[in-house]
């Protein structure tokens, strides 16, 4: 333990007691503030390029003494501040005028948190005593304390729910009080203010212990004692001081200087822990926005959780001091450091430093009020600041509730989910997108009706579950699993586009955004056809989704998660999709097949250095002539696939009923393209060599140490994935084994994906083709593609049921192009195409 002495020596922790636990800090109490600056003074030094970032100062109060917490009350325009002179700040953010204190702490009030109806509020100080205020009256209500000797109170949580007041303390324990249930004390004595202890306490920054009356004049008690019960004490919850708390629902999040965050489900009872996330560092602040969880360390790193999957799924940079404070919108974090408050914006490498305070930034909370997102900070320079956030960057919109059904609806979801700059192929940049997106549909999912929940993929973005329960039938009802993405490609060059691609624009009868088409769209419009279904009663299957965040990178981790949790799907009669695109502007269309695909890279490796041409050119084999004419071993001089057995499996004969399809295609479509052409995309097998890298500075005098290639391979239904990486690996190696070269030959197998071919005349297909012509008065055409969708076959064989697509977009959208775009026609289509379909769909037990 350390002495009184030694902690009075050190300004940072006045009145404070500590414990010998691991990452014991400065609590966030703090000295007497040096000279104050002038508020233009704090308001204009500022680091950014663009003062339109940096949230507006609305309002500035000063103090004698450091704002340790602040807690506002949106609702009466009430700010109330807690002070290291024990005292509670009423601030008026209307007229900005002080309008009193509250005393009742004998020390410095380290926290604060309200009742959800703003009539409560409670403190928590260096004087080991929680406070319960009725603010309507500016009234102590309860005082709540320990026979134990706690410490100092860091942190507070109340839920109504469970009429319990939760609170984190300095010797590592949690500990709780039902209201309603408590035994209220009418002896004062044991309290803590009542048995100093000089080897704990320490003396206030006025110099003094305030050992507070709990009597008015007449011997009555100015508010109810409650004592802890001591089975409502958890000792030890963490390693170290509990800093931090946040609550929600019946969940409690709690942090500690162990650098543990500690997840315990809440109940009559008590807390039960449910999980630990182990941050490394201490945890000095943490806030919860969305399903995600931000924890501020003692090493200036800024820590994010995904709640729904405990994942962390970033760390920005330790590039401050400890962070003491953190509030958060959809889009931004605000971080209260010692040198200031540190924005930074999500999706974006984006930060912008400004003096908020004069030293250290001791608490910071965000309110909303009368439409405007405010950031409330406390400081040690003794002031209390309000903060006006950019409209960009407080996104209220997304917490919006969504029961809707009708087309404005669905358009409006859309623009919210195109907002989510979802790019799976730069985590480093959009994996906090992604994640809130994901989050955004599962909302979406309870909200019109569904369970939903998050499925995590280990080291990559979550799959979304939903799940549509049908009416109860006395015979086995259908179910649909439908299968889409979230995820997007990239769209660096905004030059390139005539509108923001993550702002959706609606011009002449389309939408405009990246996303719409491939693959947002069509997955609100099956998502708004069976809510529809289930709120008009005539939903008779249920309907699964599974929409995956790694799709544009091969389906990254899909697999191996949905079988992990197959019971949840369970046992599917259809699989259906829609992400593919007609063929012309006019004909609608149904899709039946995919080439797959195997990707590799091929790299051939000496054991010399990068060295000058001019200097060892023609002494030795060079690995790019080696690449070079091993990639021209792989296909002869009019494209013809040289691997052993390549075509061997291929039917190469149409059959009457290709012929006919084929015919129709070339005959209706209005497109210039051959059967050939056709044949050659769709029913055939083919290889491509995408690029080549080699090692060294990229100068045209220097022979590289190494040269690799990466080449795909499209295949077929008739061809056997592993089949064709076999005898790919082995004819590369047989023919660089002929060179008779010194240097190294390395394949890898980068990707594959399976091709899948279905069923035109089953009842799925079927179903939609009748749908499809009731809605466009023509009938579909039935095409193949040339691409890979790699969950498509997989889900077919997982599920052992039949898939089946129906594009939405039409041959222009742009997919994974400049302005992607959408046509609303379309889209509404293929919801009421959808509607139809999920009613028609049989059981496939009926059908046997």
């Amino acid at each position: 333990m350390t002495s009184k002495n030694a902690l009075d020596d050190n300004p940072l922790v006045e009145h404070t007691r500590r414990l010998p636990l691991k990452n014991s800090l400065p609590t966030r109490k703090s000295y007497s503030p040096s000279p104050q600056r002038s508020i233009s003074e704090l308001n204009t030094n500022i680091t950014t390029e663009d003062d339109e970032c940096i949230p507006k100062l609305i309002h500035r109060w000063n103090h004698k003494y450091s704002i340790l917490s602040t807690i506002a009350f949106p609702n009466s325009g009430l700010l109330f501040c807690g002070t290291q002179d024990h005292q509670i700040l009423v601030l008026d953010m209307v007229t900005f005028e002080k309008k009193q204190s509250l005393i009742g702490h004998t020390g410095s009030v380290l926290c604060l948190t309200k009742s959800a109806d703003e009539k409560y509020l409670f403190s928590g100080g260096s004087d080991s005593l929680v406070k319960v205020w009725d603010v309507t009256q500016m009234k102590e209500t309860h005082t709540i304390y320990s026979l134990v000797d706690i410490g100092d109170i860091f942190s507070l949580a109340w839920s109504s729910s469970l009429n319990t007041i939760y609170f984190g303390a300095q010797n590592a324990s949690i500990l709780f009080v039902h209201l309603l249930q408590s035994i209220p004390k009418d002896d004062p004595s044991g309290l803590p203010s009542q048995r100093f202890d000089k080897f704990f306490d320490s003396k206030g920054p006025t110099g003094d212990v305030h050992p507070l009356s709990h009597r008015k004049n007449n011997g009555e008690l100015k508010s109810r004692l409650i004592e802890i019960p001591s089975s409502n004490i958890i000792p030890y919850a963490h390693n170290g001081f509990v800093y931090s708390m946040e609550i929600n629902d019946r969940t409690l999040i709690t942090g500690g200087g162990d650098g543990e965050v500690k997840i315990w489900d809440l109940n009559s009872r008590g807390l039960t822990l449910v999980k630990s996330l182990d941050n490394d560092e201490s945890v000095l602040s943490l806030t919860r926005n969305e399903s995600f969880l931000y924890c501020g360390l003692s090493d200036g790193q800024l820590k994010v959780w995904d709640l729904n999957t405990y994942q962390q799924i970033r760390s920005i940079g330790s590039d401050t001091n400890a962070i003491m404070s953190i509030a958060a919108t959809s889009s931004c974090i605000y971080k209260g450091t010692s040198n200031g408050v540190i924005k930074w914006k999500f999706g974006k490498e984006c930060k912008e430093l400004w003096d908020a305070h004069q030293g250290s930034v001791l608490s910071s909370e965000i309110c909303y009020r009368k439409g405007k997102a405010l950031l409330i900070t406390g400081g040690n320079d003794a002031s209390v600041a309000i903060w006006e956030i950019p409209t960009d960057d407080n996104g209220p919109l997304r917490r919006a509730s969504i029961a809707a059904v009708d087309n404005d609806s669905l358009l409006k979801t859309l623009g919210q989910i195109v907002s989510f700059k979802t790019v799976s192929k730069k985590p480093e940049y959009f994996i906090d997108e992604s994640r809130r997106c994901a989050a955004f549909l599962t909302k979406l999912f309870n909200q019109f009706g569904a369970d939903s929940e998050i499925i995590p993929v280990e080291n990559g973005n979550p799959i979304v579950y939903g799940c549509f329960k049908g009416k109860e039938s006395n015979k086995k009802i259908p179910r649909i699993l439908w299968y889409g993405h979230y995820d997007v490609i990239e769209a660096d060059d905004t030059s390139a586009w005539n509108y923001d691609p993550f702002k959706i624009t609606a011009t002449d009868g389309y939408l405009y955004g990246r996303g719409v088409s491939d693959n947002k769209g069509p997955i609100l419009a099956a998502i708004y056809a069976v809510a529809e279904l289930l709120q008009t009663g005539d939903l008779n299957a249920d309907i699964v989704f599974l929409i995956e965040g790694e799709e544009e990178c091969g389906s990254f981790g899909f697999q191996d998660a949905v079988q992990r949790n197959h019971e949840i799907i369970g046992d599917i009669d259809w699989v259906l999709l829609s992400n593919s695109y007609w063929l012309d502007e006019n004909i609608p269309c149904l899709n039946y097949g995919l080439r797959g695909v195997i990707s590799a890279s091929v790299e051939i490796n000496s054991d010399k250095p990068d060295r000058h041409s001019g200097v060892d050119g023609g002494v030795s084999r060079e690995p790019t002539i080696d690449l070079v004419n091993l990639l021209s071993t792989l296909t002869t001089k009019n494209g013809t696939v040289q691997i052993p057995n390549f075509y061997e499996p291929i039917q190469q004969q149409l059959t009457p009923e290709e012929q006919r399809l084929y015919k129709e295609i070339t005959t209706k479509a209005d497109i210039n393209i051959s059967r050939e052409t056709l044949l050659a995309k769709w029913k055939y097998p083919s290889l491509s060599i995408h690029k080549i890298e080699v090692s060294g500075p990229n100068n045209n005098t220097v022979i590289p140490r190494s040269s690799k290639a990466s080449v795909s391979i499209r295949i077929v239904p008739e061809q056997n994935v592993e089949e064709i990486k076999t005898s790919f690996i082995n004819y590369l190696e047989s023919s660089f084994k002929d060179f008779d070269s010194d240097n190294q030959l390395k394949i890898k197998i980068v990707h594959e994906s399976e091709p899948w071919l279905g069923d035109p005349t089953n009842s799925a297909f079927k179903i939609l083709s009748k749908a499809v012509s009731e809605e466009w008065g023509i009938e579909p055409l039935y095409i193949r593609e040339g691409g890979s969708i790699p969950s498509v076959r997989f889900l077919e064989k997982i599920c052992k049921a039949p898939a089946a697509q129906i594009p939405c977009g039409q041959s222009t959208d742009n997919a994974h192009l400049n302005n992607e775009k959408l046509r609303v026609t379309n889209l509404y289509a293929l919801r009421r195409i959808l509607k139809k379909a999920f009613k028609e769909l049989p059981s496939r037990s009926t059908l046997a």
